[in-house]
């Protein structure tokens, strides 16, 4: 008997190392579920990043050929602007040449337009000068005939005298 209580105690004591590495052990899985548990949110987390992450890749990779096909046209824009320059250059050089003969042709006509108003106001006072003399004129033709007209009459006075 003491053989089975040995046995038995041997048992029990066996027993409860089970029951405290069954403890133990479930402790651990509850431990390592809460750590799974966290690992799932995390690879979650990781897998939502991941597919805004592709997401961006692509908007980025859309960009990148949006920018080189920008990069092309500007180019040829570029060159376009530099055509366009040249041009520019050449007219606005025109357009100065041309303001400069308008600006010459607007200096003589304001010199002939001087000079025409300056003949104007002379050929006003000449007629002005031309009408005095006129009437000088007729005032000593009158004289004059009246003069003749007196001195032919003194004339046949004295004859007949």
């Amino acid at each position: 008997m003491d053989k089975i209580r040995e046995r038995i105690d041997k048992l029990r004591i066996e027993c409860d190392t089970a029951n405290s590495r069954a403890q133990k052990a479930e402790e651990q899985v509850k431990s390592l579920d809460a750590e799974l548990g966290k690992k799932d949110v995390e690879v979650n987390g990781l897998k939502n990043k991941i597919a805004l992450l592709e997401t961006e890749i692509q908007r980025s990779e859309r960009r990148i050929e949006e920018l080189k096909s920008t990069a092309a046209e500007v180019e040829k824009g570029s060159s376009l602007a530099e055509t366009l320059q040249r041009k520019l250059t050449l007219v606005e050089q025109q357009l100065e040449d041309k303001e400069k003969i308008a600006k010459d042709a607007t200096e003589k006509f304001r010199s002939e337009q001087l000079k025409a108003e300056q003949a104007e106001r002379r050929a006003t006072m000449l007629e002005k000068e031309r009408d005095q003399l006129e009437r000088t004129v007729s005032d000593l033709t009158k004289k004059y005939e009246d003069t003749k007209t007196e001195l032919e009459q003194t004339l046949k006075d004295l004859e007949g005298l």
